[in-house]
């Protein structure tokens, strides 16, 4: 995924506004990780990786307060993406490994549409699905 034209698309909408939204920064985000600029690589990664804290956190708050069945697969998935961001982080800092950016750049877009159309998809669908039953029930 060198391209680096990659970003928001109509493919990556789930039809819940909040999370398009969040989506939509993410992926800003995450295409700036392509831009060849080596000096500025880790700025971009701390812009992502704070997003992504806030990003991954509201998700999980949506999965705990609609009581959400596969909450702990998706918080994992959560919780080891930004470990990998922030290991990439360390190991470039610390031991130079200035080869890990293109690949990280390369691999987060991937692995971004894969938890879009899976684990995302099936959160925004749950959540719209019980705010339709909610709005059906009897007053």
């Amino acid at each position: 995924m060198s391209d680096a034209n990659w970003g928001w698309s109509d493919r990556l909408k789930l039809q819940y506004a909040p999370m398009d939204e969040t989506h939509q920064e993410f992926v800003i985000l995450c295409a700036a990780l392509s831009e060849d600029n080596p000096a500025t690589f880790i700025a971009r990664l701390d812009a992502l990786i704070a997003h992504s804290v806030e990003h991954f956190e509201q998700e999980n708050q949506w999965m705990n307060s609609h009581s959400f069945p596969p909450a702990g697969c998706h918080m994992t998935e959560h919780d080891a993406v930004l470990q990998v961001m922030r290991e990439v982080r360390r190991r470039i800092v610390e031991a130079g490994e200035l080869d890990l950016a293109p690949r990280l750049a390369e691999e987060l877009p991937l692995w971004f549409e894969h938890h879009v159309d899976t684990m995302d998809n099936m959160l925004a669908r749950f959540m719209t699905s019980e705010a339709a039953s909610l709005a059906t029930q009897p007053a």
